[in-house]
């Protein structure tokens, strides 16, 4: 697949800075700094007028940081919820990395966002984070009067890594209760981290380091994530193994062309459509991974905008 011009000078530029963010001989505090750096400095200008507010919550002895986003046109009665996970292999990233992305689908598609400032690895490893997310989403079941929020619209989103404990909480959560979240968004996600690079000729392809994220960066997150005895073929750690699809809630998928985890998910996509839940899938094939948090491309603002239009048609019709 072609990259467009812009994401290929974005590719360019990194190139000619010569700083791999994921280099395994720079500790996980440059990496975190250099991610940092690359999501702020390519958040580009983003026209919203939503207030947030940061606040830390605890359920059931979970107590995790999170950032609500409140459109500035309130809807009139109560609003959907989007619970929103944030990439960067388990790591990196935090809610301020992402906060300009978060800002944009809230104010474009009107509903309440909960950005989750989930504990990172290596420092606390799997299932910290997704419990954490568990956590999250039981809490705002519990408390949506709080907020105005219509309890039976409330939405699961995360990108990459976040869109990795999107899916396997919501696996876990809907094992509980088949009707807890109204909807799934999965945004390029991590789904397998067992099988061997060859499994997927878009990692061979994409992998390299000329397209931003490497083979060994999808390998070197997932050991910092992982404890040493744990199986990555796990349906929590690579929710591509999950026997059953059918109890999980109507699913949409985001994935990029030039992306080394654009065969699992298409994987994913296929898997979700057999067990009757895939809504969307939706590819823009000629950009890269983590395209969506980079608003200087302009396939990022349209993905944007065709995201939160489904939200409007998924949450609150």
């Amino acid at each position: 697949m072609m990259l467009d011009k812009q994401t290929k000078a974005l590719l360019d530029s990194f190139a000619e800075q010569s700083t791999d963010i994921h280099d395994i001989e720079i500790s996980v505090e440059t990496s975190r700094e250099g991610a940092r750096a690359m999501f702020l400095g390519l958040a580009g200008e983003v026209d919203s007028q939503c207030t947030s507010d940061d606040m830390v919550i605890e359920h059931g002895g979970t107590e995790v940081k999170l950032r609500c986003y409140r459109p500035a046109q309130a809807s009139p009665g109560l609003t959907p919820a989007v619970v929103f996970i944030h990439g960067g292999g388990w790591s990196l990233g935090d809610v301020e990395c992402y906060d300009s992305l978060v800002r944009d689908l809230c104010q474009q598609s009107g509903a309440i966002f909960f950005s989750v400032d989930y504990a990172l690895a290596p420092e606390n490893k799997f299932p910290c984070a997704l419990h954490q997310v568990i956590g999250v989403v039981n809490w705002l079941k519990a408390n949506h009067q709080q907020f105005d929020i219509a309890p039976e619209k409330i939405a699961l989103m995360g990108d990459s890594a976040g869109g990795n404990l999107a899916l396997a909480a919501a696996n876990k959560l809907h094992q509980q209760q088949t009707d807890l979240l109204a909807n799934l968004y999965l945004i390029y996600p991590v789904v397998d981290s067992f099988s061997p690079h060859d499994t997927y000729a878009s990692r061979l392809k994409y992998g390299d380091g000329n397209f931003l994220l490497t083979k060994e960066a999808i390998k070197d997150t997932c050991d910092w994530y992982l404890q040493q005895d744990q199986s990555a073929k796990d349906p929590d750690v690579s929710p591509l193994f999950i026997n059953d699809m059918k109890h999980l809630p109507a699913t949409s998928m985001v994935l990029a062309g030039c992306d080394p985890l654009y065969d699992e998910g298409l994987l994913l996509a296929n898997k979700m459509k057999q067990a009757g839940i895939l809504k969307t899938l939706t590819c823009y094939e000629n950009t890269i991974h983590a395209f969506f948090s980079f608003a200087v491309l302009d396939v990022c603002r349209l993905a944007r905008q065709q995201l939160a239009n489904q939200l409007r048609h998924d949450l609150f019709h």
